[in-house]
């Protein structure tokens, strides 16, 4: 399947990978050393959310859910499919970005589910995860991921305008 691109008007831009199924967990260390031969995507979004705590395999959060539910797999399954969480998979692993929880609690922000909550019927898993990646107009060239701790009124309403924009 060819890679296609889309150029929203806000400046978001935004590249679907290949769905593959999550059966194998990539160390950290091996993510790192191959990132550049996996392909631009994945490598740009890594970098992206390094600056906002990184990405985690599903692997990894259901361990740091461990610590407050006897069901980890069960909530973090939940969250994925109810697309609670921004969540996409990659080269059979299911990635998540780490600025969606709270910080040292296995628990989600209100303010990102918010911003989830308004692009979820509008972008697949890929997509919405670029979305928080990528520098966004609607937030003069700052990242979602980066506005959403400082202003999350912000992000919300560049999340609704891309919404509009993208239901065309």
């Amino acid at each position: 399947m060819p890679q296609t691109a889309i150029l929203l008007a806000a400046g978001s831009r935004i590249s679907p990978a290949k769905k593959t199924s999550p059966t194998a967990r990539i160390a950290p260390a091996f993510a790192e050393a191959t990132r550049g031969s996996w392909g631009q995507p994945f490598g740009e979004i890594e970098v992206a959310y390094r600056r906002s705590g990184g990405l985690a395999s599903d692997a990894d959060v259901v361990s740091m859910l461990r610590q407050a539910s006897d069901q980890p797999m069960s909530r973090l399954a939940r969250w994925i499919v109810a697309r609670d969480v921004v969540s996409f998979e990659y080269r059979g692993t299911i990635w998540l970005p780490l600025f969606q929880f709270e910080p040292g609690a296995p628990s989600l922000l209100p303010a990102v589910t918010a911003v989830i909550r308004e692009l979820v019927d509008v972008f697949d898993d890929w997509e919405l995860a670029t979305w928080f990646a990528l520098p966004n107009t609607w937030l003069q060239g700052r990242t979602p991921v980066d506005a959403i701790a400082a202003h999350s009124s912000a992000a919300l309403e560049a999340a609704r305008a891309d919404r509009f924009i993208a239901r065309g």
